[in-house]
């Protein structure tokens, strides 16, 4: 299998230790990154667009399609990527050594105009010089311990996703400004230019005084925002917890014209909970949907019928029922109002549950005939299980189109009702264009963790497809299959196994547990699945641990490692958005999948916890090159050009929470571009016809075709074909080669190297 070496990642980051041992004061400051001995390609003649040069976004463009229309770096070239630079991360910033928590960058990194931006998980922001890994600035946000003291949340996470981060020109005086939802609930605003905040503001004070919350209402952590620059409006939100004392799930809009920014509106998506400042009202659902637009549940076809999902019993349309049967099916949801002796006794007369913003990928704003629509998704219902929770458990395990001037909901589709094996919604959804019964029609598509790919109609929220991978790919166990909300027995159930029993679940919490991407080229979807089966287990939940438990417990199968197999493996798959039918797969054995998937010059580029850059051909799935980074890799790729318009992928190595077997060492940026490309070939062939020799010259990485017509012979026609050499193929994944143990040490001693040299006075 073509991989670098150990021996060769070593000695890259050796030189890298080399060049850093050989810096002093602020000569590091200015040039931070190992820049590599290499021979870059020439530039393409062509200036690169802007959309071709430019990052913009955690998923690459505002439609969160993760996708560059790039054709620097190809399916015929992309062999010959090679590493241009390593910069070393650094580890906590001093002020926050006392709160654990992972390292390095968990968002994909910002590339725009010849600079990459990002923040790592210990908040410290950096500019860096596309070209060399240069530091351009970088800003140390004041993130304390304590700074979510009083605020009614969970100690601080130091972990983040790519919809933490944004990225605006037009605001500020068109000042250009990097976005950041910080672990401190706050929104921080920095200059792109020098780094320095322009603007920042605490999003979550003061939501219970409104909210209808039970008392001591705990909500875990920060969530992500987003950002419409063209109103001013930031759309911001919290996480919640996995256990009865969540607090009511709510979005907020914020007009940032202003300083300090002013609170817009509030919207919630759950009704007023049990001894809040509200009345409880069991009607608050039913009255919900009637004011929207479009409101669908997803039940697919049940256990009892597994052979096709999607189609006309795909999605219950509660807009469609009569009132009787959507009174039935809605009335006191949640199960807030007369709760059984039994539930009353485990609450205390307290909320049943909640749920709350989603999280992993980053939220949407649509355009077009969506402008001004944002595309917000929610987590799991919380706790996961409880005979207290009855109903569908609105709008838990869902997507919600909101009019982020108003606060008003458009529509909502929820994608697992009555969920109880944490089948969030949270991570990915994009949108596109897709004909649909003859009409151009703007589509989302939409991922959740129970193993689902949705194609819903943008302006409505209605299902247009469903697709999940076939059982071949993904087993999927006989409790594991939607429930239907108009059920009322399986709206009651306790477990997602009635009998209570521990079970073993496939999908087990997190089949899609990552961000997709789309190519307009392929009208492909690309997705990864994963299988991780768990044991799970139902938890009796009472006066005691309601208010702490998720009523729910996973444990390895005999014979497994907690997230380490044998029976893990991942499968990308790519699935055309005409018709929801899979056009390719590709298996990867002994490993789960948390990163993203990136796509441009007709490469899937697939990130592995086992130190691979994997990239696949976009139309065939087939291995172009199976690349050995050396660290392990949980975040997607980016791809985009420095100033003078050379193509690159920028890729953390991470290590943290959110690997598969990682280290806790700080991690590194890694900078790939094309490199040591061989000469262009010449190759005479003669025709057997009568006439002249036929000579073409075939450029480097790719197959070149030349017809010539031959004078004389009868005018024969004559096709050439030639490869250039060098092309290669991977056989799979070895995850024994992960971050080998020199490797490690060494990466180590660059980033305490790195610090301690910053941390000089100027001339010592």
């Amino acid at each position: 299998m073509p991989r670098i070496s150990k021996k060769i990642s070593v000695k890259a980051v050796s030189m890298s230790f080399l060049f850093f041992f050989s810096s002093i004061g602020a000569s590091v400051l200015l040039s931070p990154a190992s820049a590599l001995p290499n021979s870059p390609v020439s530039l393409a003649s062509t200036p690169l667009s802007s959309a071709e040069a430019n990052w913009l976004t955690g998923n690459g463009n505002a439609l969160n399609q993760n996708y560059n229309p790039q054709n620097q770096i190809n399916s015929s070239n992309a062999q010959y990527l090679g590493l241009s630079w390593l910069f070393p991360l650094p580890t906590h910033p001093t002020a926050l050594l006392s709160v654990s928590g992972g390292l390095g960058v968990d968002t994909s990194p910002l590339i725009i105009n010849g600079t990459v931006y990002f923040v790592t998980q210990s908040m410290q922001a950096f500019a860096l010089n596309a070209a060399n890994g240069n530091v351009l600035w970088t800003t140390v946000l004041p993130v304390l311990p304590n700074s979510t003291t009083g605020h009614g949340t969970g100690a601080i996470s130091l972990h983040l996703h790519d919809g933490n981060e944004w990225f605006t020109t037009s605001l500020f005086n068109h000042t250009p400004a990097f976005w950041v939802a910080a672990a401190d609930q706050k929104i921080y605003a920095l200059n792109a230019l020098n780094g320095k905040i322009i603007l920042n503001f605490t999003y979550f004070t003061g939501i219970n005084t409104i909210a209808g919350n039970n008392p001591g209402a705990l909500y875990s952590g920060h969530a992500q925002l987003l950002v419409d620059q063209q109103r001013g409006i930031v759309v911001t939100s919290i996480n919640s917890g996995s256990s009865a004392d969540t607090g009511r799930c709510f979005f907020r809009g914020w007009n940032v014209l202003v300083d300090p920014p002013q609170l817009m509106w509030t919207a919630f998506c759950t009704p007023p909970q049990p001894g809040g400042n509200l009345p409880v009202d069991p009607n608050w659902t039913i009255n919900q949907v009637k004011s929207m637009k479009g409101a669908e549940i997803f039940r697919g076809y049940g256990r009892d019928n597994p052979g096709g999902y999607g189609g006309p019993n795909g999605a219950v349309d509660l807009k469609a029922l009569s009132p009787a049967v959507l009174n039935s099916t809605l009335y006191n949801d949640w199960g807030y109002l007369n709760q059984t002796p039994a539930c009353a006794a485990a609450t205390g007369g307290g909320s049943t549950g909640s749920t709350a913003a989603g999280w992993g990928g980053p939220w949407l704003l649509g355009t077009g005939p969506t402008s001004g629509i944002a595309f917000l998704d929610t987590t799991n219902r919380d706790p996961y299980n409880s005979a207290c929770t009855l109903g569908p458990d609105l709008w838990s395990a869902a997507i919600l189109a909101l009019n982020d001037t108003t606060g008003q909901w458009v529509w909502g589709f929820q994608g697992a009702t009555h969920e109880s094996l944490d089948y969030d919604c949270s991570w990915w959804q994009a949108l596109g264009n897709e004909t649909i019964n003859g009409v151009n029609t703007q589509v989302l598509w939409k991922t959740c963790k129970a193993g689902y790919l949705w194609e819903l109609n943008a302006q409505t929220g209605a299902m247009i497809w469903s697709w999940t991978p076939p059982t071949s790919i993904a087993q999927r166990c006989h409790f594991c299959y939607m429930l239907d909300p108009l059920n009322s027995t399986e709206m009651s159930w306790p477990f997602f196994n009635p009998s209570l029993q521990p079970t073993l679940c496939e999908p087990c919490s997190f089949s899609f547990e990552s961000e997709g991407a789309y190519s307009p080229v392929t009208n492909y979807v690309y997705v990864v699945s994963q299988n991780q089966p768990r044991l799970a287990y139902y938890v009796a939940l009472n006066s005691s641990n309601y208010k702490t438990n998720p009523g729910l417990a996973f444990a390895p199968i005999p014979g497994q490692k907690a997230n380490q197999g044998p029976f893990d493996n991942s499968t990308v798959e790519a699935v055309n958005a005409a018709t929801g039918q899979m056009a390719w797969s590709h298996y990867i054995p002994s490993q789960g999948y948390r990163g993203g998937v990136t796509t441009s010059g007709n490469v899937v580029f697939i990130t592995l916890s086992s130190g691979d850059l994997l990239m696949l051909n976009a139309k065939t799935g087939d291995t172009i090159k199976d690349y050995y980074i050396g660290g392990p890799l949980n975040v997607l790729t980016s791809v985009g050009a420095t100033a003078s318009g050379q193509m690159e992928l920028i890729i953390p190595i991470t290590a943290g929470i959110i690997t598969w077997g990682a280290g806790g060492v700080p991690g590194d940026l890694v900078a790939l571009t094309l490199q040591n490309l061989p000469p262009a070939t010449t190759n005479t062939i003669t025709s057997t016809a009568a006439g002249p020799t036929v000579t073409t010259t075939v450029g480097s990485g790719g197959a070149v075709t030349v017809t010539s017509t031959i004078a004389g012979g009868g005018g024969a026609t004559v096709t050439v074909t030639s490869t250039a050499p060098g092309t290669a193929t991977g056989t799979g994944v070895d995850t024994t080669t992960l971050y080998g143990v020199a490797a490690v040490a060494v990466i180590f001693i660059i980033a305490t190297g790195y610090l301690a040299v910053r941390g000089r006075k100027p001339g010592t």
